[in-house]
C-alpha cells in the first residue's frame, strides 16, 4: 500500500472511531470530559488526519447529541432554594431568559421578538416634466410639494419567532407583522394600495411572513409557508435605504411603504407562500431551491396584456457565497434566478383581441447577481439583472404586450458607503430598471427608471438609527420623454 493510501485508511479509521465513540456515549458528556473531546478533534484536524469538512460534522454532532443527553440528565423544572438545599421542580412550562435578545426560554421552547419602528419626515418636490410614461413610478404634471410622516422601505414590524428541538430535529415558527402607520386604502394591493390622506382612516396590517423551519446540521434546512422569495432577495437586503426611504412613491397620500430602488434598479422580490429548501453551509457557500404559489401577468401600464391562468408552481434558485477574511474584511456574492409558465386564460385582454388562444402559454425567465464587499469602514456593491417577461418594477408587471409577445428587461445599482467611528456613514447609491418595447408598442410606455441618491446615518444607540437622504428620480418613455422628480427625507429606524 502507498504512503497515500495509508494516510486515507488512518484518515477514514479514525474518523469512523470519534463517530462511533460520540454516538454510543463512549465519551462522557460532563464538563471535564466534553473538553476531552474537542481536544482529540482538535488534534486530530492540525495533524491533517481529519478533513475541515469531517472535523466540522464531528463538532457540530458532538455539540447536539451533548445537548440533547443533558436534557435527559437534567429534569425541566425550576430551580427551588428550600431548607434542604437547591431542588428541581419539575414543570414543563418554567419559564427564563434567552442570554441574546429579547425572549424567553419557555420548557424546551425559546420565544423570540425582534421589531422596527420606521418613521420619517419625507418632503417630494413637484415633478417637472410632462411626458406620459405608462408603466413609469413618477406621476407628471404634478402642480405641488408633498409632505408626510411616513414609514420608509421597511415599514414598522413586529416579529415573532419560535424555535425548539425534537427528535433531533430543529425547528421554527415565525409569524411577522407589518403596518406603515398611515392610512391604508384598500384595493388590489391590500395593505400595500396607495394610502387615503382623509381623517378617520385607519393602517393596514401587512401580514407577510407565516411559516415554518425543519432542519438538521448535516441535512439543511426545508421552509414551509410565506417568506422573501429566493429571486432579487439579496438586492433588496443589501439595499441602502432599507434603514431609509429611497423612492418616495405617492408621497401625498402614503401607503404601506416607499420602495427604495425597486424599480430603480431591481425587482421586488415579494413574499410568497412558498416550499424552498437551504443546504448546510459548505466553505461559506449555501444553495437554495424552491417552488412558490404562481403569479399572473398583469397590466400595470395599460399597454401590456394579460395572462391569468397557471397550472405549475414558480420555480426560484439561489447560490450565495459570504466569507471572512480577517475581522475587517468580508465578501458577500450571489446569484439567483427564477422562471413560471403563464397561461392564457378565458377573458383575458391576450384571448379577447384574438392574438392568443385560451390555454396558450409563455415562460418567464430572469436572473441576477451581485456582490458587496466590506473593507473595514468601506462598503461596497454592485448589481445587475435580465429578465425575459418578467416586466419591470414587480414580478410579471408589463412583463408582455397586448398580442403576448414577451418583453426584456434589464437593470442594476451600485452603492459605496464609508462608516466614521462606527456611528456615522456617508454613500451614494445609483440605479436604472430599463424595459425593451415590442414591435408595436405605443412610444409612451415605460423605457426606464433611474434615480441618483446620497444619504447619512448616524447610529444614536444599539436601537436607533437616524437617517437623511436626497434622492433625484427620472421616469422615461421609449420615446425620449422624461418626468423627473426629487425628495428630501429625514427621520428614525429604531430596531430591537
Amino acid at each position: 500500500m502507498t504512503r497515500r493510501g495509508r494516510e486515507r485508511l488512518r484518515g477514514s479509521l479514525s474518523f469512523a472511531l470519534v463517530s462511533s465513540l460520540i454516538a454510543t456515549g463512549g465519551f462522557s458528556l460532563s464538563t471535564a470530559r466534553a473538553d476531552t473531546t474537542d481536544q482529540l478533534l482538535d488534534q486530530l484536524r492540525s495533524k491533517g488526519i481529519l478533513t475541515k469538512t469531517e472535523y466540522r460534522k464531528l463538532k457540530d454532532r458532538h455539540a447536539h447529541e451533548a445537548e440533547d443527553k443533558a436534557r435527559v440528565a437534567e429534569p425541566a423544572g425550576r430551580r427551588v432554594v428550600t431548607k434542604e438545599g437547591v431542588k428541581i421542580v419539575p414543570d414543563d412550562r418554567y419559564v427564563t431568559k434567552l442570554d441574546k435578545g429579547i425572549g424567553v426560554r419557555i420548557g424546551e421552547v425559546d420565544l423570540r421578538l425582534t421589531g422596527v419602528l420606521s418613521f420619517f419626515a419625507t418632503e417630494g418636490f413637484k415633478t417637472r416634466g410632462n411626458a406620459t410614461v405608462a408603466g413609469g413610478l413618477l406621476a407628471p404634471s404634478v402642480a405641488n410639494n408633498s409632505n408626510a410622516i411616513r414609514a420608509g422601505y421597511l415599514p414598522s414590524n413586529l416579529v415573532t419567532n419560535l424555535t425548539t428541538r425534537q427528535e433531533g430535529l430543529d425547528l421554527s415558527f415565525t409569524l411577522g407583522l407589518y403596518t406603515g402607520g398611515n392610512n391604508v386604502s384598500v384595493g388590489k394591493f391590500n395593505a400595500n394600495n396607495g394610502g387615503a390622506a382623509v381623517a378617520l382612516g385607519t393602517p393596514g396590517i401587512d401580514l407577510r411572513q407565516v411559516f415554518g423551519t425543519i432542519g438538521t446540521p448535516d441535512f439543511g434546512t426545508v421552509k414551509i409557508g410565506r417568506d422573501l422569495g429566493l429571486f432579487a432577495a439579496d438586492a433588496v437586503l443589501n439595499d441602502a435605504t432599507i434603514p431609509g426611504v429611497g423612492f418616495f412613491s405617492s408621497n401625498a397620500a402614503p401607503g404601506n411603504a416607499t420602495l427604495g430602488h425597486v424599480g430603480f434598479g431591481y425587482f421586488y422580490m415579494d413574499w410568497l407562500p412558498q416550499i424552498t429548501y437551504t443546504t448546510p453551509d459548505f466553505y461559506g457557500f449555501t444553495a437554495s431551491v424552491g417552488v412558490f404559489s404562481p403569479l399572473q401577468e398583469y397590466n400595470y401600464s395599460g399597454l401590456s396584456g394579460e395572462m391569468s391562468a397557471h397550472d405549475q408552481p414558480g420555480l426560484q434558485w439561489r447560490l450565495k457565497y459570504i466569507g471572512h477574511y480577517g475581522d475587517d474584511l468580508k465578501l458577500t456574492a450571489w446569484t439567483s434566478g427564477m422562471t413560471q409558465q403563464h397561461r392564457a386564460e378565458i377573458g383575458d385582454s391576450v384571448v379577447t383581441n384574438g392574438s392568443l388562444a385560451a390555454g396558450a402559454n409563455i415562460r418567464a425567465v430572469g436572473f441576477d447577481g451581485g456582490a458587496r464587499l466590506d473593507a473595514g469602514p468601506v462598503s461596497l456593491l454592485a448589481y445587475g439583472y435580465y429578465g425575459r417577461g418578467m416586466g419591470s418594477t414587480f414580478l410579471f408587471f408589463d412583463g408582455i404586450n397586448r398580442e403576448g409577445q414577451k418583453r426584456d428587461s434589464y437593470g442594476g445599482y451600485a452603492q459605496a458607503s464609508y462608516t466614521f467611528y462606527d456611528r456615522f456613514t456617508i454613500g451614494s447609491a445609483y440605479g436604472i430598471s430599463l424595459l425593451n418595447a415590442t414591435y408595436g408598442d405605443p412610444s409612451t410606455l415605460l423605457r426606464s427608471n433611474s434615480s441618483v441618491m446620497g444619504f447619512a446615518r448616524y447610529k444614536l444607540t444599539d436601537w436607533i438609527t437616524l437617517q437623511g437622504e436626497f434622492t433625484h428620480l427620472i421616469s422615461r418613455n421609449q420615446a425620449g420623454g422624461s418626468v423627473t422628480g426629487d425628495a428630501f427625507v429625514l427621520g428614525t429606524f429604531m430596531s430591537f
